[in-house]
């Protein structure tokens, strides 16, 4: 995906320079997640179901708003394979307290503390209380946001390099080409399919 990002920016290409981009983008996020490098992805495994979830989307839909992500300048990757690996195996390492500090608390929460029920989109969904997400949160002493504004800072470092691997284009001639009206009509299709997801934001967490 990187590569086909330096062919974009070489050729000028709009369209797939915006595609490969946030391509780029979705698999850097993934590589940012610990449950992403484990086959117990999603707590399955040791009766933690639903942790996925809970981690990378209710902790963040919760916090988010207080979250600081000005992480500094692009810097250029001499070796973005090695990159990547690096940030898969800094994932990893904190999957033994993503599990372990959530099966601590699960067995101090009362049940009722751990779960709540709040209104989304026409009914109402199970989730996990705000006071146990806060909770939980709280115990990884803020590893969500610090992996978020690791993937934030890595993906900089990726579509910078792809830029100058490109030989550095004239972006501001980018900015008066339109893009094509597939990828216009893809965009509002999105955009419309992101604002009815918001109708009923979150997931439920059995």
């Amino acid at each position: 995906m990187y590569g086909q990002l330096i062919r974009a920016f070489q050729r000028g290409d709009v369209d797939r320079i915006l595609r490969y981009a946030s391509d780029l983008g979705h698999y850097i996020g993934d590589a940012h997640v610990p449950l992403h490098t484990t086959e117990n992805y999603n707590g399955q495994l040791t009766n933690q179901h639903g942790i996925h979830a809970f981690w990378e989307s209710r902790i963040p839909e919760l916090s988010a708003e207080n979250y600081d992500h000005l992480v500094g300048r692009a810097e250029y990757l001499e070796d973005p394979l090695s990159a990547a690996w690096s940030a898969v195996h800094d994932s990893h390492v904190l999957l033994d307290s993503v599990l372990g500090i959530e099966k601590r608390l699960s067995l101090e929460f009362p049940e009722d503390r751990k779960y709540s029920f709040e209104d989304r989109g026409r009914g109402g969904m199970r989730l996990y209380s705000r006071e146990y997400a806060k909770a939980y949160e709280d115990a990884m002493l803020g590893m969500v946001e610090q992996r978020m504004n690791a993937s934030i800072l890595a993906l900089g470092n990726f579509w910078y390099s792809a830029w100058v691997n490109a030989g550095q284009p004239n972006l501001d001639r980018f900015e008066i080409k339109e893009v094509s009206d597939s990828l216009k009509a893809v965009m509002a299709a999105e955009e419309e399919l992101w604002k009815e997801r918001q109708k009923g934001y979150g997931r439920d967490h059995e």
